[in-house]
């Protein structure tokens, strides 16, 4: 393990996060995207802002890409109940 690999999880070990986990489980999957629920990135941001750049940092340092999931509960109501565009109607004077 490099050193900025090693300082990251030493200053980790005393976040109120979860961030650690993250970053010992991107350790694992080298080289692969990691999927983040968008709410635990509202959380980091939140409780720890300054090691969830650091972590953010560090993954893209190692080439893994971030990909955001978002739940259909944190849709808006609006975008839930939203129905489908209905077709254009067809041309009834031809």
């Amino acid at each position: 393990m490099d050193p900025v690999t090693e300082n990251l999880l030493r200053d980790l070990a005393s976040s109120p996060t979860d961030l650690k986990r993250l970053v010992i489980r991107a350790l694992w999957r080298k080289d692969t995207p990691v999927a983040i629920e968008a709410k635990a990135i509202s959380r980091w941001e939140r409780d720890d802002p300054k090691r969830w750049a650091s972590v953010q940092d560090w993954l893209l340092s190692q080439g893994i890409t971030i990909t955001v999931l978002t739940s259909r509960s944190a849709m808006t109501d609006d975008q839930a109940q939203s129905p489908p565009p209905e077709p254009p109607a067809a041309d009834m004077h031809g």
